[in-house]
């Protein structure tokens, strides 16, 4: 189900606005519908008691001999008159209150009638030719004829059947339900994704803004614009980012002094190295300090915000292992490099040493002692480091 659902915060609200509010317009639309349907029919029955009650008393006047031209006459597409010597309908067990416009018509005319003078039945009729309920009407549509059958019986004993059928209104479905429909749904997506667009746009300048803040701590900070919530949510950021920075100056400003100031020891301790009688020793110890002042001069040189990318260049990677396991040994740490042979390679040496004295002197120190092998992998080259932990 989640595979189904857009992926964006906009598309997901405009996703709920299209389907709740359709799914309300159609609910809508079909009650509207129905309650339209029972007025026009109770409006239908007041028009048809007046044409009955009329139309009775024309009849009940006429001699017999004219009554059966007339009731031919006063036919229509919408009303059949019949007469005879029996109602041509049942005996009615309608509400009373439902017949009530019909019987006051003819009451006017005949007086008080009783239940065996007036039969009233009305017939609403599906597909299956049974009683339509609400739901079946709103589903299926209106049923194509609404019958009322009235059957009276006039003063000489003579009984006039009228059978009206009642004009429906258009189905729920119908053209202009439908170009409704078809309207709401344009209108919603148009607004709705303009609406859904406008309330996500800060997360997205949000989600810019901290990647950009991951790679530049100095970068300018968030305009702060939109509604209430959208500038506090901004000014937070603002402070955060500034905290960041002036956190980074701080350690930045102290590394850059603690760098500058080891500098001065070092380049001592590398002169009187250079005065000492010439030996492996003295020979380790001024590529130790060579090393301990170029680190220190890259640190300085990121703290002045001038740190470039050492420069890549072939080196043999067997010797720099070999020299990292003799300065751990130099240290007292049980370190072993099991290898014979060059191992040549394109990579960043100063960086390269520091991983691999960093990894070879934690082994010996947390380990036991460490045993570095080291293999060609096709292009690559591969460096184990054992230990006994």
């Amino acid at each position: 189900m989640r595979r189904l659902l857009p992926d964006s915060i906009a598309g997901r609200t405009l996703l709920v606005l299209l389907v709740g509010l359709t799914l309300s317009h159609l609910a809508s639309t079909a009650i509207l519908s129905s309650d339209r349907h029972d007025a026009i029919a109770t409006t239908g029955d007041n028009l048809s008691s007046d044409r009955v009650g009329v139309f009775s008393r024309l009849l009940d006047q006429a001699p017999k001999t004219e009554r059966d031209r007339l009731a031919r006459n006063l036919g229509s597409p919408l009303l059949t008159v019949t007469l005879g010597s029996a109602p041509a309908v049942s005996l009615s067990h309608r509400d009373e209150v439902e017949i009530l416009p019909l019987r006051q018509s003819l009451e006017a005319y005949f007086g008080p009638l009783d239940h065996d003078r007036l039969h009233v039945t009305r017939q609403r009729h599906d597909h299956d030719g049974e009683q339509s309920s609400f739901w079946s009407r709103v589903l299926h549509g209106f049923p194509d004829e609404d019958a009322l059958l009235v059957a009276v019986r006039m003063n000489d004993g003579t009984w006039a059947t009228f059978d009206l059928t009642m004009p429906t209104p258009p189905t729920w479905w119908a053209p202009h339900s439908i170009l409704s429909a078809v309207v709401m749904i344009v209108a919603i997506l148009v607004l709705g994704y303009w609406a859904a667009g406008w309330a996500s746009s800060p997360l997205a300048t949000f989600a810019r803004a901290a990647d950009r803040l991951g790679r530049d701590v100095h970068a300018p900070p968030l305009s702060e614009r939109g509604p209430r919530e959208v500038r506090q949510a901004v000014a937070a950021f603002n402070e955060m980012q500034d905290r960041i920075r002036r956190f980074v100056d701080d350690r930045t400003r102290m590394l850059a002094a603690i760098s500058h100031d080891l500098r001065s020891p070092i380049t001592r301790l590398r002169l009187r190295t250079e005065m000492l009688p010439v030996n492996v020793a003295g020979e380790r110890m001024l590529a130790d300090l060579a090393e301990m002042e170029a680190m220190v001069t890259s640190t300085l040189e990121f703290a002045r915000g001038e740190a470039s990318e050492e420069i890549s260049q072939a080196i043999d990677l067997a010797a720099t292992l070999e020299a990292v396991c003799d300065n751990a040994t130099d240290m007292g740490l049980p370190a072993e490099f099991d290898w014979s042979g060059r191992l040549v390679c394109t990579c960043r040496p100063l960086a390269i040493k520091r991983a691999l004295s960093n990894l070879v002197e934690n082994a010996a120190r947390y380990g036991g002692g460490a045993v570095v092998h080291a293999r060609h992998a096709g292009r690559d080259i591969v460096v184990t480091i054992d230990d006994n932990g």
